[in-house]
């Protein structure tokens, strides 16, 4: 997967639940350690929550960028919050691009945002909205 530098002048807002067009936010956490080159899946991207409380911001500043899509009939988590195996994977090459451009990460955060209005389709023969799919973002700030 390609990874984009991006930086962000100015916050993303986006909902806990249900995406009303900006995206739904899911604060994800990394455990692999400084120099790992090798970590397991699940080191590079946690479970990941969408609390109440949370914020669901994805705060300005610079990041290590991800961006990938998932069909209809995949869910980007389990009803537990495992993440997806193209989420897991999305992470693991965010962090091999921390290693190979020798910068560090601000903190454990992973930031994933969820577009699912992006790909709605009409279904000519009833009219009904269907998703063609899920549009997912991954951000990790840079240090």
């Amino acid at each position: 997967m390609e990874i984009k530098y991006l930086e962000l002048f100015k916050d993303i807002i986006c909902s806990l639940e249900e995406d009303e067009g900006d995206g739904i936010l899911k604060i994800c956490t990394a455990s692999v350690s400084k120099l790992n080159t090798d970590p397991e899946l699940s080191e590079c991207l946690s479970n990941c929550s969408a609390e109440k409380n949370a914020e669901s911001k994805i705060p300005a500043g610079k990041y290590f960028f991800a961006q990938g899509f998932l069909a209809p009939d995949i869910e980007p988590f389990s009803a537990d919050g495992i993440p997806d195996f193209s989420l897991q994977k999305a992470a693991m090459d965010l962090w091999l691009e921390f290693l190979w451009q020798e910068k560090d990460p601000d903190g454990s955060v992973i930031y994933v945002r969820l577009l699912t209005k992006e790909h709605e389709i009409i279904d000519k023969a009833t009219g009904q909205k269907k998703s063609a799919g899920t549009v997912f973002q991954l951000f990790r700030r840079i240090k």
